[in-house]
């Protein structure tokens, strides 16, 4: 036969009340340990990979296909999309590159202003392949970048991610922010865009 709660001795009363107060705050404290590290909110995901703390680019130089020179945060005072390619050819990871940072870049709208895309080589692109650009991306910047340029961003992420074709992202201050991998879906990408030109009143 159950006991009746007013049959149960006031210290078992106590006590498991003492125990239920308890649950109450050790529960989700529980939970929460255990969605450490496996769990973050929406909004605070990144779909790149964040430079924590950002790097200042010491060697950011290139020289525009225009023989116009270019150097520190060129172009200065925007967020700049970069992507590092072989002047022999625009390769399909090249290609890919490209695509995803025009249309991250147009799908922007009004803040399309606010962000440059640069395509940094590691020679002079023969006619063929400078004609290509011009048709395919020509609001995009081309320049031929020197080895201190490219080794730093394909390195400022760890020997892994330098294995990896990546976007890099620089803000209007010349601090390499983060990477993405090349197969990174572009609406990733662009909520992390919108959301940074959201939060920032420079650039």
């Amino acid at each position: 036969m159950p006991v009746k709660a007013e049959a149960m001795p006031a210290s078992w009363r106590q006590r498991s009340m003492l125990l239920f107060i308890v649950a109450c705050f050790a529960v989700p404290l529980a939970t929460a340990w255990l969605l450490i590290g496996r769990w973050q909110p929406e909004g605070s995901v990144h779909h790149g990979q964040l430079l924590n703390p950002a790097r200042p680019l010491a060697q950011l130089r290139f020289t525009a296909l225009d023989d116009r020179s270019a150097d520190g945060t060129a172009p200065q005072g925007r967020w700049v999309l970069i992507y590092v390619g072989s002047a022999t050819e625009c390769d399909a990871s090249c290609r890919t590159a490209l695509y995803a940072m025009r249309q991250v870049r147009l799908a922007l709208g009004k803040d399309m202003g606010r962000v440059k895309t640069l395509l940094l080589l590691d020679g002079v692109p023969d006619a063929g392949l400078r004609q290509w650009l011009a048709a395919e991306h020509s609001a995009t910047t081309v320049g031929v970048a020197d080895t201190a340029t490219r080794t730093e961003l394909n390195g400022a992420f760890g020997p892994t991610a330098a294995e990896e074709r990546s976007i890099y992202l620089v803000d209007p201050l010349g601090n390499l922010l983060m990477r993405y991998p090349v197969a990174v879906e572009p609406r990733g990408m662009l909520k992390d865009m919108k959301r940074l030109l959201s939060l920032s009143n420079i650039g």
